[in-house]
């Protein structure tokens, strides 16, 4: 023993030395149950002298005289076609003792070292790189292969340039440009002023000083002490006065009478008052009047304070401040109080004689009744004392109210504004014969007897204890300090002493104003409306010289001068607000038409004037004054509507601005109530307006003609193509135009309450005007007969003719104009959108496009022509493009891709609306796209085939990478078709159009993109297809190495010389071809590798042991790894395909135990039973139940059995099988009893098996039903099969509750079955496995159960 142990360790070392790798091959059936690396056989080997040699990095071993052989080790076992015989006979059990001794395996430490040897050398992994996976589809740096034909193409892709072109040149030369006001347009505009003559100014100019000098009111503190010589130098510079004259004219107004002043009152409301009535109310009324001055002993007037102490007996109370409330307006004072207040007579100056026949205002005009006696006597000893009163006046009685309103007017006279004080009592009305009563009727008294008497007759009446009102309070306020403005203020009520408890206060609006004494009467206001009115326009006109011709600078203010006179005219003419206003108006509005204003000027004065127009009125006269300032602002204001586009020119917003309040002006004048009434007879604004912008729309249409299409009718008779460029130009103008509205003009005529869609009103307009002369063209112009037939005829003889060959002169001629047209009634139609829905029917443009349809269709059919001449050409002139890539390609792939890339470009430059239309059209492209490229490809493969013999095969790969390359080009380019096309879009609408035809229209269009596509992806993979095929066969040869290397050898190390060979095979296709071409010689070389790893499991020669599947499992695994490349080769979809799932599928059911096969096979053959419908076999019903650790099964019957015997019957009976028998070891098979001669047995038998929950729950636990027919001579017939799975049954389910009665449950009806595929790849696996009873018994068993073919 010692020395078959010495012998084997010599062995060893002599196997070590010559790099031996033991082959071992499966023993027979009789050796493979003892399993272990020690029931091999080795190879016969030979001591011959090997030599080793060094290629590419990897060690060959070479035979002495023989070729090299490019593997790990010497293996001697015989490769397929080497004409040795087949592998060696399994060997007896001594000779394989002995090789076991000669052949033992290296010790522990040794197969440590080797498996760090192996583990520092890693497997190849393909080098996918990142790289740009395409070129740009077009290049315009290559020009040389369009120059040949002159830039055919080119010339339409530009139209869009020269499109964008020509609106550069008009926006630059037309009207946008400019943002000033042309001269002559507001020349046109102006109309002449109206001069006054000399007298009139003069007249007018007197008037002005003689209001200077009677100014009224008091000047603020901050004011100057006397702005009369500031006043004359503005009117004097305003009237253009020399200085003899003005002195002259100022002395004319000095000798005029002074006017008489007057305070004019409004008893707004009091609130807050006592009540003195028992229902908690008052009655208040208002008694009030002027009190005069008084001459004190000096002989001269005092002050107003002393004239008050005089009075009241205490000093004057402070100037009340202005409380906070409500400020409404003043209601018109009543026809009788101001024919009162015209009927008063002018005071005369004040004396003692005088002071006698005026009544005592007193503290009030009535004393409490409750007051003491010593009181009344001080009365009536002060009565010969008191200040006299002028007229009483009295409000209206407002009855049980605290917080009475009057808003009643008076105008009282004033003596002396500086010592005059005006009073007020408050009081509550009580009984029919009051104070209110006496005070009325004392206001008609004509003398100063009668007043005398009157109020004597109060006096008596107050002391005889009559009927009395309540006293509520009084105020006292002085004259003097009056503003030219007015007050409106609230007031405290005061009491008739200190010891009076007064509450509440009133509110009283004041300003002063004169009568003229100067024989003029004072009905005609509308004189003083007039001056003022004139005045205002000279004062304007004189501001304006400031600005020169500059007048819309003006932001309407006048100097304080201006405003200071203006207002002293319209207090002293007791000019209303409204009056003012409309003065303002008309002023400003009539020096408009002359010099132009800043609209936001105007509408501020309208807006003023309208929100006046509802608190006053104005007089006959005044309204035909404004009713003419009304008529003539619209006039003027529609004529710039009309002309908007001379005189609010674009891109200025300030024009914008200005048109905007224009706009407003006519907006307040549309929904004013003045307008309507001063202008009765007049058109509707909005209307006026509309009119005005269409009228202007013409106007700019026929100007725009006579610009840019005079030469119309001429150029029609050279042919057309200056005319329809003209019109071309025409629309691009009107385009530009719409689009300043829609810019600046929209938002102005929209944002008002006008709301006129000014850009749908101009588009109606130009678009109606445009058509016409366009289909005048166009029917002029007529399009060459069709040509299509003519041109494929020549493009099919172009296909056939030899590159050597001379390309045929033929040319046909196609015009640009008409495309360059109708891009710009394109660009033009896009303003529709603006237009409503309902409106857009009635365009006539929408109906223009059909006569641009054969120039379009004849522009198709001339590009199928040209691109192929260009291909022609392209290959003619190819070279290598120099992109510093490893990737390359000549310049022939971009020219081609070019071709289609003006193609697609001028599509989408013309937008075809049509979808009918517009789909043949599309098709037509497809095709001549589809069929160029293909034309492309053949040419290639043809220069590809005419390649030297005797070029090198480095060469030869570059050549190919190169050709493969450009078809891949071209190729992509079509696959964006479908996109850059808007396919899509297209069939969906038409599909949807005619629904009953499905997607007729989108099939199509995919079957040829498919087609052409899938045309080109089969020419690129023939013209790789020589290099997957000369690499078939070493593939192969290391396939089969690798199936049959060594059970010892790692799967890792035995797939490791198939890698080297594809990673060195494929180093220099990697890279240099495109990622998809790279992908298609991947799959080529993968499909080629699954193939002959298929050849291998398919040899039968011998038996295979489950090692030899195992290690092809693994190998399969790494190469899928190799091909993947980390994500950088072939994906997973294309690696995973039908015929990797097939081998995969086959290699791990071959590794597989018989007893998993066999549970496998069962579980599909349970799939197949759920989804059997026909009862092609019959079928059976059963109940089936797990109930206390049993599983109990009843069979009760089968129905429609085939049958099996002659005589057209069968003696059937049911096998019932618990499957899997790992699962059910205690279970046995069971059967029923036979039952002769029926197709229908009713059975009715009921079985137990031992089970357990746990097993039954299990995955795969299911019973199998066997239908047989028994036959007493020969062996039983199969009549089908049933699956059931366990899983399903009640007591399984978690969910199934407790069922007593087991005969109640619902029978389960199954359809037997046959197994219909006799290739079934799970028995044809077992089927492999001889050696193996329980595969052989169960292949015998499942064969009898496949269906025979009919």
């Amino acid at each position: 023993m010692s020395f078959l142990n010495s012998l084997q360790q010599v062995v060893a070392g002599v196997t070590n030395t010559l790099s031996l790798s033991p082959k071992r091959f499966p023993f027979g059936r009789e050796n493979s149950s003892g399993g272990g690396s020690n029931d091999i056989t080795t190879a016969t080997t030979t001591t011959t002298t090997t030599t080793t040699t060094a290629v590419g990095g990897y060690h060959y071993h070479h035979r002495p005289g023989g070729s090299p052989n490019p593997r790990l080790g010497p293996r001697l076992v015989p490769t397929p076609g080497s004409g040795v015989g087949a592998a060696p006979r399994p060997q007896g059990r001594a000779k394989s003792f002995m090789n076991q001794m000669l052949h033992p395996p290296p010790p522990p430490m040794q197969q440590q070292v080797v498996k760090r040897e192996r583990e520092r050398r890693p497997l190849p992994v393909l080098q996918c790189g990142d790289r740009f996976t395409y070129w740009p589809e077009y290049d315009p740096s290559q020009t040389w292969v369009s120059e040949r034909d002159g830039g055919w193409l080119e010339q339409f892709t530009s139209l869009g340039w020269r499109h964008s072109e020509a609106l550069r040149t008009l926006r630059a030369q037309g009207r946008q440009g400019s943002r000033d006001v042309a001269p002559e347009a507001l020349a046109s505009l102006r109309k002449s002023e109206r001069r006054l003559s000399k007298a009139e100014m003069e007249g007018l100019y007197v008037e002005v000083l003689y209001t200077v000098f009677h100014k009224i009111g008091a000047q603020h503190h901050s004011e100057k002490k006397d702005l009369s010589e500031d006043l004359h130098r503005y009117a004097q510079a305003a009237f253009h006065i020399e200085p003899h004259d003005h002195a002259r004219l100022q002395a004319v107004a000095q000798e005029e009478k002074p006017p008489i002043l007057v305070l004019n009152l409004v008893v707004v409301e009091a609130e807050n008052l006592e009540a003195k009535d028992p229902n908690g109310f008052s009655d208040p009324y208002c008694m009030l009047g002027i009190q005069p001055a008084v001459v004190p002993a000096g002989g001269h007037p005092g002050s107003p304070r002393d004239v008050y102490t005089v009075a009241q007996g205490s000093p004057p109370p402070d100037s009340p401040r202005t409380r906070q409330g409500s400020r409404s307006s003043v209601d018109t004072e009543s026809e009788t109080e101001l024919e009162r207040t015209s009927s008063c007579e002018s005071p005369k100056p004040f004396s003692k004689e005088n002071l006698r026949k005026h009544h005592s205002f007193r503290l009030s005009f009535k004393r409490k009744p409750t007051e003491p006696k010593r009181e009344r006597v001080e009365h009536r000893d002060s009565l010969s004392n008191a200040i006299p009163a002028k007229i009483i006046r009295a409000t209206s009685v407002k009855p049980h109210t605290l917080s009475p309103r009057w808003n009643e007017k008076f105008r009282l006279d004033i003596d002396d504004i500086n010592y005059d004080i005006l009073h007020l009592d408050i009081w509550d009305h009580d009984d029919e014969s009051s104070v209110f009563e006496v005070v009325s009727k004392l206001n008609e008294v004509k003398g100063v007897k009668g007043l005398g008497r009157f109020f004597k007759q109060i006096a008596q009446s107050a002391r005889a204890g009559g009927g009395q009102d309540d006293f509520l309070g009084c105020v006292n306020i002085p004259l003097q300090d009056m503003p030219s403005t007015g007050v409106d203020r609230w007031y405290p009520l005061e009491g008739r002493s200190h010891r009076s408890n007064i509450q509440g206060q009133i509110n009283l609006k004041m300003w002063l104003s004169t009568r003229e004494d100067r024989g003029t009467s004072e009905d005609e206001v509308w004189a003083e409306v007039r001056q003022h009115d004139q005045i205002i326009t000279t004062f304007l006109l004189h501001e304006l010289t400031k600005f020169k011709d500059d007048t819309v600078s003006w932001d309407g203010e006048l100097s304080p001068a201006a405003e200071s006179i203006l207002h002293q005219h319209a207090i002293q003419g007791d000019l209303t607000q409204l009056q003012q206003a409309m003065c303002r108006w008309m002023a400003a509005s009539r020096t408009h038409a002359s010099r132009t204003l800043d609209h936001r000027i105007l509408h501020k004065l309208l807006l003023a004037l309208h929100e006046l127009w509802d608190t006053e009125t104005l007089s006959k006269e005044e309204e035909e004054m404004l009713g003419e300032s009304y008529s003539g602002f619209v006039e003027h204001s529609l004529t710039e509507v009309r002309r908007h586009r001379e005189l609010f020119p674009t891109p200025s917003k300030t024009h914008a601005i200005r048109l905007e309040a224009l706009l407003k002006c006519l907006a307040v004048l549309a929904d004013s109530r003045s307008y309507w009434k001063v202008c009765p007879f007049h058109k509707e604004v909005r209307g006026e307006v509309v009119s005005a912008l269409k009228k202007g729309a013409l106007e700019w249409y026929v100007q725009a003609t006579l610009r840019y299409d005079r030469h119309r009718e001429s150029s029609l008779s050279t042919g057309g193509d200056a005319a329809l460029e003209s019109l071309a130009r025409l629309a691009l103008h009107l385009t530009l135009d719409l689009q300043a509205g829609c810019d600046y003009y929209e938002h102005a005529f929209t944002s008002t309450a006008l709301k006129i869609h000014y850009v749908a009103l101009n588009y109606k307009i130009f678009e109606k005007l445009l058509s016409e002369d366009t289909l005048k063209v166009l029917t002029v112009i007529q399009v060459d007969e069709d040509i299509e037939n003519e041109v494929w005829q020549m493009c099919g003889l172009l296909r056939d003719l030899e590159l050597s060959k001379e390309t045929p002169h033929y040319y046909p001629h196609c015009s640009t104009s008409p495309f360059l047209l109708y891009l710009a009634l394109a660009e033009f139609s896009r303003f529709q959108e603006q237009v409503p829905a309902g409106d857009r029917r009635a365009l006539l443009l929408g109906t223009v496009w059909r006569h641009f349809l054969p120039s379009v269709s004849r522009w198709v059919d001339v590009t199928a022509y040209r691109v192929l001449c260009r291909i022609r050409t392209a290959i003619l002139t190819d070279r290598v493009a120099n992109t510093g890539e490893p990737v390359q390609y000549t310049t022939s792939a971009v020219d081609t891709t070019s071709c289609f890339y003006h193609i697609k470009t001028f599509w989408r430059h013309l937008a075809w609306p049509d979808p009918c239309s517009s789909y043949s059209l599309v098709v037509k492209m497809i095709e001549t796209m589809s069929g160029s490229a293909d034309y492309y490809v053949y040419l290639l493969q043809q220069r590809l085939q005419t390649l030297a013999t005797d070029t090198a095969e480095e060469e030869r790969a570059q050549q190919l990478c190169i050709t493969v390359n450009n078809m891949e080009h071209v190729r992509n380019s079509l696959t964006l078709l479908q996109e850059e096309l808007q396919i899509e879009q297209l069939t969906q609408i038409l599909d949807a159009q005619d629904p009953r035809n499905g997607t007729t229209y989108t099939d199509h269009i995919n079957s040829l993109l498919l087609a052409a596509l899938h045309n080109l992806d089969s020419k690129i993979a023939d013209s790789m297809s020589p290099v997957a095929e000369k690499l078939r066969s070493e593939l192969q040869k290391d396939v089969f190495h690798l199936a049959w290397s060594p059970d010892s050898l790692p799967a890792e190390e035995a797939v490791r010389p198939l890698l080297e060979r594809l990673y060195a095979s494929l180093s220099t296709y990697s890279a240099t071809l495109l990622k998809n071409n790279l992908d298609r010689l991947l799959h080529l070389l993968w499909l080629a590798v699954l193939s002959a790893l298929h050849e291998q499991i398919g040899k039968d020669s011998e038996e295979k042991q489950e090692a030899f599947f195992v290690r092809l499992y693994d190998a399969l695994e790494l190469l899928r790894a190799f091909f993947h490349a980390h994500g950088r080769g072939l994906d997973g979809n294309t690696l995973m395909g039908l015929e990797y799932s097939a081998l995969e599928r086959q290699l791990r059911l071959h590794k597989t135990s018989t007893e998993a096969l066999i549970e496998t096979y069962h579980l599909e053959r349970l799939l197949v039973q759920e989804r059997t419908e026909l009862q092609e076999y019959g079928s059976l019903f059963v109940r089936v139940y797990f109930n206390h650790d049993s599983l109990c099964v009843e069979v009760l019957q089968a129905r429609n059995l085939i049958p099996l015997d002659p005589n057209g019957f069968s003696d059937p009976f049911v096998v019932i099988e618990m499957l899997p028998r790992r699962l059910f070891p205690g279970s046995a098979p069971q059967q029923t009893n036979v039952h002769k001669k029926t197709l229908n047995p009713l059975f009715d038998e009921c079985f137990e098996f031992p089970a357990t929950l746990e097993s039954c729950q299990s995955e795969g636990a299911m019973i199998l039903f066997t239908v047989m027919d028994h036959d007493v001579i020969t062996c039983n017939d199969f009549g089908g099969e049933a699956f059931l799975s366990l899983n399903t049954i009640p007591g399984v389910v978690p969910s199934s509750t407790s069922v007593d009665n087991f005969h109640g449950l619902k029978p389960i009806e199954f359809n037997l079955m046959f197994q219909k595929d006799p290739d079934n790849i799970i028995l044809k696996v077992l089927e492999t496995r001889t050696n193996e009873k329980m595969a052989m018994e169960f292949v015998k068993k499942q064969k009898e159960r496949i269906a025979r073919p009919s």
